[in-house]
């Protein structure tokens, strides 16, 4: 990997460690042009489970992690996580495979987590970011192409992450990020004013295009926490009049694609969120999701309490890991949205658990910010996107999905040592 010190370019030497952590996090980007575009098989996407699985190993046998005090509260999170999925499974036992696929599907993100502030430094997150910032133009011309050339909209239209139905939820906490590190920097004066504006429009017309009528959402979310995470200037009044300007825009594009219904209002805000159903009649709300769930399928105060056991509900392609739950209750549309797949399988209590993970993220990410470290602009991130991933959880699945690898890297910035030598 090509870094930049005192003004000369070098070729930075990589461990193999190093080289499978930056794998875990560049692969989400290439599925679908591997899968769809290319050819290959999408068994593909699973070379980043065999990635994981080795940091796994090497992060228990070296001692740097569990040595480093500021990751002590969330690897007893995670360790308490797991000992409470094993033990709530063993009293639902069903099969040994379910549990395995429970456990990739869920923990393959926390291990990445901890590969990311182990084996990066902030050279390595640096690069990676500007690295996301060139995807987003080749994402825009990608999806221009897709929408205006081949006809894709609404959840077909996934821009880099493919064109099969669903992909743009990978949009959303992509753009989410992208967005938010250019606002953050355009605020403090490290991002030329243009560019920034620019990334705003042309994520919001992708997310019209899209009918991604979260996203408008979200960015509001981000300019909001963005203004209390920088210190005043003129610049912030600026962005907030140009955002404005982009969400109404925006906003009309969408009930020009796509009619009137599409229209974000207060009025039309509330009514989806306090609907019953999502997709079908038959289907789950996603802000009514958990109570339904306790009222009609976790009856009883254990269940509500521990759920049914991590992958009892799960489905896959492997016909080894595709419960009977998930058969029998395809139709709920459950695996759809995060949070109703993790209250069905771990309850209340493991539910609890997941999200305070991204509480303790959001909480160290400001106490890094209040430090004043070299790299505030990392803890900034962090910060913005620990909300942006405790709002998707409610939303919809993209945080089980692959692109969940990429917020995972956000959330460890502040995590992340100043320089490898102090891991090695």
């Amino acid at each position: 990997m090509t870094h930049l010190s005192e003004g000369k370019l070098y070729i930075k030497k990589r461990t193999f460690p190093q080289y499978l952590t930056s794998f875990v996090f560049l692969m989400p980007f290439f599925i679908a042009t591997l899968t769809e575009l290319v050819g290959l098989p999408s068994i593909v996407k699973y070379s980043i489970d065999v990635a994981w699985v080795i940091l796994a190993v090497v992060l228990i046998c070296r001692k740097s992690l569990f040595l480093r005090r500021e990751m002590l509260p969330i690897i007893i999170l995670v360790a308490v996580f797991f000992i409470y999925c094993l033990i709530d499974y063993l009293l639902h036992f069903q099969s040994i495979f379910y549990f395995l696929w429970g456990v990739r599907n869920n923990f393959r993100f926390f291990i990445a987590f901890f590969a990311f502030a182990t084996f990066f430094d902030t050279d390595d997150a640096k690069v990676n970011l500007k690295f996301l910032d060139v995807l987003f133009w080749i994402n825009a011309v990608v999806t221009a192409v897709q929408f205006f050339a081949l006809g894709y909209n609404q959840d077909y239209l996934g821009g880099i992450f493919g064109v099969v139905r669903g992909c743009n939820a990978y949009t959303i906490i992509f753009f989410c990020i992208v967005v938010g590190k250019s606002v953050l920097a355009f605020m403090d004066k490290q991002e030329n004013m243009f560019i920034c504006f620019a990334k705003c429009g042309i994520s919001l017309i992708i997310g019209a295009m899209a009918e991604l009528k979260i996203y408008f959402l979200l960015f509001v979310i981000i300019l909001f926490v963005s203004l209390f995470l920088t210190s005043f200037s003129y610049r912030k009044l600026l962005i907030v009049l140009i955002s404005v300007v982009f969400l109404f825009f925006g906003n009309n594009l969408l009930v020009a694609i796509f009619g009137t219904s599409s229209q974000i209002t207060l009025s039309r805000i509330f009514e989806l969120a306090t609907q019953q159903n999502y997709a079908t009649a038959e289907d789950l709300n996603r802000l009514s999701a958990l109570p339904t769930i306790s009222n009609t399928i976790l009856r009883s105060i254990p269940e509500k309490l521990f759920g049914l056991g991590l992958g009892n509900c799960d489905t896959s392609t492997f016909a080894l890991c595709n419960t009977p739950f998930f058969e029998s209750h395809a139709d709920l549309h459950y695996t759809w949205i995060s949070s109703a797949f993790m209250f069905l399988e771990t309850g209340y209590i493991g539910f609890t658990i997941y999200l305070g993970f991204f509480v303790i993220c959001c909480v160290y990410a400001i106490i890094s910010l209040k430090k004043n470290t070299e790299n505030k602009l990392f803890s900034q991130l962090a910060i913005i996107t620990s909300i942006v991933c405790f709002i998707v959880i409610f939303y919809n699945s993209s945080m089980r999905a692959e692109i969940a690898y990429v917020a995972y890297f956000v959330l460890a910035l502040p995590f992340i040592a100043r320089s490898n030598s102090q891991l090695n």
